[in-house]
């Protein structure tokens, strides 16, 4: 899965919401904090779970992974931050 790829936005919608890092205010209402859940490994199991579930074989979640940590993306919260936010 690439940036290019036609289901991008809904895997990175998945990921960034409940079933994946839950990216949410912390305060709400004060538009600054964010918080979000992520276990900073380099296998990215959110992403690898939502990507087995979309349809993507083992090798091209591999593949996947690869693409994303050459973008920055060494672990599940960096794939949003640091990939999707590209």
């Amino acid at each position: 899965m690439t940036m290019n790829h036609p289901r991008w936005n809904e895997f990175l919608e998945r990921l960034s919401g409940p079933e994946g890092c839950n990216f949410h205010e912390g305060v709400p209402g004060d538009g600054k904090t964010l918080t979000w859940t992520c276990d900073c490994t380099e296998t990215c199991p959110l992403s690898s779970r939502i990507l087995a579930e979309m349809g993507l074989t083992p090798d091209e979640i591999e593949e996947s992974l690869e693409y994303f940590c050459s973008f920055g993306g060494y672990c599940d919260c960096e794939v949003v931050l640091n990939v999707g936010m590209r």
